[in-house]
């Protein structure tokens, strides 16, 4: 959870930095061949195969071949929502801080030049 908060985060703090790594997952996400044929623990699934996931937390559950080629399908989307999110409020984000910076620098010059 603490990295979902960070990179929500992330272009309101460090827009620059957000903008680029929103273009690195969207530049991921077109470059990836969604339509392969999903994976389970690294060797390639056919049809009829079942997929055995455990874990310490929850035990294990199975899935077969259609809900892993149905989780793949919509994996773009949500990797591609979160891409273009990230770039769109870094886009929005920094010329915003570029402006307040710049008050805050003209204010601190007029408080040194009040006072001098």
């Amino acid at each position: 959870m603490g990295l979902l908060f960070h990179l929500i985060a992330l272009p309101f703090r460090r827009p620059l930095v957000g903008i680029l790594i929103g273009l690195a997952i969207l530049g991921g996400v077109f470059a990836y061949d969604w339509d392969s044929a999903p994976t389970c623990g690294g060797s390639t699934m056919e049809q009829g195969d079942v997929c055995r996931k455990v874990t310490d937390t929850t035990g294990s559950s199975d899935r077969t071949f259609d809900e892993t080629k149905d989780n793949q399908r919509s994996a773009p989307y949500i990797w591609g929502s979160l891409g273009g999110a990230l770039v769109l409020i870094g886009a929005v984000s920094w010329p915003i801080r570029r402006r307040r910076r710049a008050a805050q620098a003209d204010a601190a010059a007029a408080t040194v030049t009040t006072t001098a």
